[in-house]
């Protein structure tokens, strides 16, 4: 047809479809400000494409032209609509792909006529099962969660632009592409779906935008309250307690969290310290076996907890800066539901590292236990934000707050020092019939490691070694509350177990969790050799027998002391003979490490114990002092190191 006239061409098919692909083009165009994810960019290709196909079947009105635009055009509609899913491109290529195919086939047959003739609603039909496909996967992923904003228009329009595909292709099968009514009627309307997907992005952007808005509005109003909060918490006390509480609280707060917590870093231990608990916060990790499964004695051991850099979740975060967001915890093996108890049960989580200046100094977590509300992650950037800000806001002061406390803690550290000294043997007795050998060395400054000799008749010696959780004058006190209670209950025809259980009752409830102690106790008749043995979850006793020479290790397995009153502790009784040795030490032994983070062992220990079983107890000791520094070098040691050795000389 040629067209030699305005009015031909206001009459003319063209001039609707023009018409309607220059709307759809303008507001496109407009869209491509705003896009940020591209999608724009395929529908104008799209669009531009139908606008030279229907100014070509203008020029050269050939149903075979249209046919084989049709399959171009339906590429387009495969990728517009396929494309943002993942799991859907495996489908779409192979689609486009036969399109393409069919294209160039049918091409051949037509102008070269080298392909073997095929029924023409055979080909036809290629577009009916285009868009077949697109509504098949546009259905099977309707209830998925669309985080973009190409797969949120895709999930808006499917359900007005698949009817559309198929009602076309359809139109196209039955009506033929040369028909007036097609022309006219199904090709302009078709490009409804077109509108639809512009006026659907349009509405997703400007409620991007006002959803942006009000997140920045929150996040404000979240700072305020940070700041608020931290602020108060300053001109109260200047205590770093106090502040990491109040930022701890808004945090809780501000992301609809049921608890959290605040880990420091301590970079002379190379530990994670929880510092400030809030609300209810079921443990993520593991409980000790040992631990009661109760509310306040798990609630206690979450408030104390501490973790190696690099070790489980928080020591993870510590370590590597990396946040960590779980809206799901049953989907994730790095978190440990320990029940279903209310106080154990737990459901989304979030840990954050509290960084200056790219420095590492704590982690900041919070938790949700109810399975229908997960952390969204709007509300893990919020809580990202607050520790940023709230890290920089208490950062400032810690200087003036360690200043401030310094002066207390050296006071402190003297006092305890003055304790430890006073309870320590300062010189350790020789019997007729036992040697002993002891050394103690205290990591840093104050030691939390304890050990006693009591002489309770002239026959019966107890070897005490133990070591108390955590250290200053509150650690040094436990000490001496222990050291009194062995010296007044001793001298008894009991046997050593009943003793322990003795001092536990004694301890537990006096002292806080955090402050329990492990305990081992060794009753020796010096001129028998008669040996009780009883533990409160200590380091196993090593015993070497001269008459096998060989080396044993006796252990009995319990809890520490100071947490649990009801606990009853069990006793081994054995026997010692001439050149017989046991071994007593505290877990700094074992644990030191060298340059290459290779622990010293019980295999270090008991090699330097057999090489010189000859030798009097305080050579050995003052052998294994000498072999265990040589094994760590200038390596810095974080936990106390104590040994006590006995040797039976009957």
């Amino acid at each position: 047809m040629t067209i030699s006239s305005i009015s031909q061409l206001v009459e003319s098919p063209l001039f609707a479809k023009l018409l309607a692909l220059s709307f759809i083009a303008v507001l496109f165009l407009y869209l491509r400000r705003k896009d940020t994810e591209g999608h724009s960019a395929a529908f104008l290709a799209s669009v531009s494409f139908l606008a030279l196909r229907d100014i070509l079947y203008t020029l050269f009105p050939l149903s075979d032209i249209f046919y084989i635009s049709d399959l171009i055009y339906f590429c387009f509609a495969l990728y517009i609509f396929m494309a943002p899913c993942k799991v859907a491109r495996p489908a779409m290529f192979p689609a486009i792909l036969l399109n393409i195919a069919v294209a160039l086939f049918y091409t051949l047959h037509k102008v070269l006529n080298i392909a073997p003739a095929l029924p023409f609603w055979l080909f036809l039909s290629l577009p009916l099962l285009d868009g077949l496909l697109i509504g098949v996967f546009a259905f099977i992923r309707r209830n998925v969660r669309k985080e973009t904003i190409s797969r949120q228009i895709v999930g808006r329009i499917w359900p007005l632009a698949v009817p559309i595909l198929l009602a076309y292709a359809l139109a196209g099968l039955f009506l033929g592409y040369g028909s007036e009514a097609f022309q006219r009627i199904v090709v302009p309307l078709s490009y409804g779906w077109y509108i639809a997907g512009a006026l659907a992005a349009l509405s997703l952007h400007d409620s991007q935008i006002l959803s942006a808005v009000n997140y920045y509005e929150s996040s404000i109003d979240s700072l305020y309250n940070l700041f608020l909060n931290t602020g108060t918490a300053f001109r109260r006390d200047f205590s770093t307690e106090e502040v990491l509480k109040s930022l701890n609280d808004a945090m809780v707060a501000e992301t609809g969290a049921d608890g959290g917590v605040i880990f420091l870093v301590d970079e002379f231990e190379d530990l994670i310290v929880c510092k400030t608990y809030s609300g209810s916060y079921p443990p993520p990790v593991s409980l000790p076996e040992s631990l009661p499964r109760k509310a306040n004695r798990v609630e206690s051991f979450m408030k104390h907890i501490q973790f190696r850099l690099g070790e489980g979740v928080f020591g993870d975060v510590a370590k590597t800066g990396k946040n960590i967001y779980i809206p799901d915890v049953s989907a994730d093996a790095r978190i440990v539901v320990n029940g279903e108890e209310d106080y154990l049960r737990l459901s989304s989580f979030i840990a954050v590292p509290l960084m200056v200046e790219d420095k590492i100094i704590g982690v900041a977590s919070v938790l949700r236990k109810d399975r229908g509300r997960p952390f969204s992650e709007e509300e893990f950037d919020r809580c990202k934000l607050l520790a940023n800000f709230g890290t920089l806001a208490v950062s400032n002061y810690f200087t003036f707050i360690k200043a401030n406390e310094q002066s207390g803690l050296e006071q402190s550290a003297d006092i305890a020092a003055d304790i430890q000294r006073s309870i320590i043997p300062k010189k350790i007795p020789q019997f007729p019939g036992l040697g002993l050998g002891a050394f103690s060395l205290p990591a840093r400054g104050v030691s939390g490691d304890y050990f006693d000799i009591i002489q309770t008749r002239s026959e019966r010696v107890v070897c005490v070694i133990g070591d108390v959780a955590g250290k200053g004058v509150s650690a040094a006190l436990i000490m001496v509350m222990i050291r009194a209670i062995l010296h007044l209950i001793t001298n008894t025809n009991k046997d050593i177990a009943t003793v322990l259980n003795w001092v536990n009752k004694g301890i537990t409830g006096k002292i806080d969790l955090d402050h329990y102690a492990t305990l081992s106790i060794v009753a020796v008749n010096t001129m028998t050799g008669e040996v009780e043995y009883a533990n409160a979850s200590h380091q196993a006793l090593l015993l070497y027998r001269r008459a096998s020479d060989t080396l044993e290790t006796l252990d009995i397995k319990s809890v520490p002391i100071g947490v649990e009153r009801g606990t009853e502790y069990a006793r081994k009784a054995l026997r010692l003979a001439d050149g017989d040795i046991l071994v007593m030490y505290t877990d700094g032994i074992v644990e030191a490490m060298n340059e290459q983070g290779k622990q010293y062992g019980r295999k270090g220990l008991s090699q330097v114990v057999i090489k010189n079983r000859d030798l009097a107890p305080k050579d050995i000791v003052a052998k294994i002092k000498s072999d265990l520094s040589a094994f760590v070098g200038e390596v810095r040691q974080h936990d106390d190191q104590t040994v006590l050795v006995l040797k039976m000389k009957i």
